[in-house]
């Protein structure tokens, strides 16, 4: 592993850790931002938790945070991070999320590799029984509260949307999603998250940057 700032990541991961502010903290003001619409703080989720530089600050805020990481170095990485900094209300899960469970493979494409960018891995579905990674819905979890959904998937956030609608049916977290459409290496160029969303009975509230937030229409 390597490390910056107090924080560790995987081998392949110097641009992050490159990236990461002296203080430890990553796209602060996005959170932040998404943060100011939430009124549920039972509970949390990270999907794309990378080395926990959302989880942390999400779990000062949130009675639980669940931090979903499939790549299996930075999922070490996390571990170690959450164990450094005491955060204990953060269930560490080592699985994918997409629409329904099965098993992938993580990879990564040229430019990413260059750079050293292992934040930049995306799921590809089993090929010739490689899989390596069990995928799950979020909905199988059955939460029983969730207050806000993150989602940093590198292009499986209509995936991971799908497999949560019970989720946001039931509990009406605030959203967040990176919104680079990376869902266009999955074939998806017909479904995209606002699609999901609005299927769901959501709005989008704001934009920070590269991240756009949705809420329910109720609010």
């Amino acid at each position: 592993m390597i490390s910056a700032h107090g924080w560790v990541f995987a081998d392949a991961d110097q641009f992050m850790a490159d990236e990461l502010h002296a203080d430890g903290g990553y796209q602060a003001g996005h959170l932040r931002v998404a943060l100011q619409y939430v009124t549920d703080w039972t509970c949390a989720v990270d999907c794309g938790a990378h080395v926990g530089t959302w989880a942390k600050p999400m779990s000062e805020q949130f009675g639980t945070v669940i931090a979903i990481e499939p790549s299996r170095d930075t999922f070490q990485a996390l571990t170690e991070n959450m164990r450094t900094f005491g955060c204990a209300n953060v269930e560490l899960h080592n699985v994918a999320l997409g629409a329904e469970p099965g098993r992938v493979t993580m990879a990564l494409d040229a430019k990413n590799t260059e750079r050293q960018n292992a934040g930049g891995r995306y799921v590809q579905n089993a090929v010739n029984g490689s899989a390596s990674v069990p995928r799950i819905t979020l909905d199988s979890l059955d939460l029983p509260s969730c207050g806000f959904l993150k989602i940093d998937a590198e292009g499986s956030e209509p995936l991971v949307l799908m497999g949560a609608r019970k989720t946001l049916k039931r509990c009406r977290p605030i959203v967040l999603y990176e919104n680079k459409t990376l869902w266009l290496r999955h074939g998806l160029s017909a479904v995209d998250p606002q699609t999901v969303l609005a299927q769901a009975g959501y709005r989008q509230l704001e934009r920070a940057s590269c991240d756009l937030i949705f809420g329910p229409v109720e609010r």
